[in-house]
């Protein structure tokens, strides 16, 4: 548990991190006298002395010391190479704020996690230091005993959830510019080499400046255009800006989505005009973007579902009737039979009803009844 202490928002989308080799536990040992689990990462008390014996009341990331927030924000910073904003609030907002910044919030756990509660006043969050199923063992400060290290082995389902700041699970190598493994759609990257910014997920975007062995950013997207993934983020000025980390595979082909926009990869390109995908015609426009409503290819009209599927025979459209031709043409400006009964469109499109066409009558269905001659 924690107090809030009123602070500065972090300004900046990135910051220099280190990130710090983790103590890997292979076999049984005694952190103050109980067993600690193969596999566990489990550390101690490592919180610094001039924390845990209060002569230092206010932490480096401005909270009060010998809090569970105070230790959580320590442990991502020497352990994860996270650096948590200043005052990050009461440990029961810590998830709601991650979430709203873009991390991802869930309930499955992974080591280096920030296990997260609701419960109580001010909630309790703790460093997750092994996972065994829906068993996890965490580490913490301020439960059980006031103000102290504590280490317990506790269900997973009984946290509201787990904050992934910067997971240890995803410490290894992608590519020779980026450290992380199957990332997920938000987080911080730390970067091993030089790596472009630049203005469009394009290796023919302008590159704005770069990144260097150390630095990390924190993305809140991950994209995957011109054949390769991008992390996405915000810069300074509000403008998008992007970094190419990771060339797609022919098994990444298929259908990919962001947001509520779909995209179709094929060659690790995506694709664009039209495409025959599993018997049905998909179009997409020259960004890549699935189409879906009217579109005009040429000269000729045509209709896209919203999955996306393109439209033959009848439509009603905003109270208007058309039909499509088995190409998907929109019918327009003719004389048309079906099921041996004939209909009238007009140039836009629409079918005419209630009205005379060419001296012939057409009901309020549309159909043609006689001649007036």
């Amino acid at each position: 548990m924690t107090f809030l202490i009123s602070g500065v928002k972090k300004s900046r989308s990135t910051q220099f991190g280190v990130v710090l080799t983790t103590l890997l536990v292979t076999s049984t040992f005694l952190f103050g006298g109980e067993s600690v689990q193969a596999d566990s990462v489990a550390r101690g008390d490592d919180y610094p002395l001039h924390y845990k014996n209060g002569s230092v009341e206010i932490d480096q990331w401005r909270m009060y010391s010998r809090q569970c927030t105070s230790f959580a924000a320590f442990r991502l910073s020497s352990v994860n190479g996270f650096e948590i904003p200043p005052a990050y609030g009461n440990a029961n907002e810590w998830g709601h704020r991650a979430r709203r910044e873009g991390y991802r919030v869930d309930t499955k756990p992974e080591v280096g996690s920030i296990a997260w509660s609701t419960e109580g006043y001010y909630g309790h969050v703790a460093w997750v230091s092994n996972v065994s199923g829906d068993t996890i063992e965490i580490e913490e400060y301020n439960y059980g005993v006031r103000e102290r290290y504590n280490r317990r082995i506790v269900k997973a389902s009984t946290m509201t959830g787990f904050i992934h700041f910067r997971d240890l699970s995803s410490s290894r190598g992608v590519s020779e510019g980026v450290r992380g493994l199957e990332l997920s759609s938000s987080g911080t990257m730390v970067f091993t080499r030089k790596m472009p910014i630049r203005n469009q997920p394009s290796s023919e975007g302008q590159v704005i400046d770069y990144y260097y062995s150390g630095e990390s950013v924190h993305y809140d997207q991950i994209l995957e255009k011109d054949g390769h993934k991008w992390l996405s983020y915000l810069s300074y000025s509000g403008a998008r800006r992007y970094v190419q980390y990771e060339e797609l595979s022919a098994s990444e082909n298929g259908w990919k989505k962001e947001g509520s926009i779909w995209y179709y990869q094929e060659d690790g390109k995506q694709a664009t005009g039209w495409k025959k995908i599993k018997g049905d015609w998909y179009h997409f426009k020259e960004n890549g973007v699935m189409s879906s409503g009217w579109v005009k290819d040429g000269s000729h009209w045509y209709y896209l579902k919203q999955t996306g599927q393109m439209q033959t025979g009848w439509l009603k459209d905003k109270g208007t009737w058309y039909y499509l031709e088995e190409s998907g043409r929109m019918k327009a400006s003719q004389w048309f039979q079906v099921s041996g009964k004939h209909y009238y469109v007009d140039s836009s499109g629409a079918l005419a009803v209630n009205r005379v066409v060419d001296g012939y009558k057409l009901d309020s269905n549309g159909v043609r009844m006689s001649s007036l001659s």
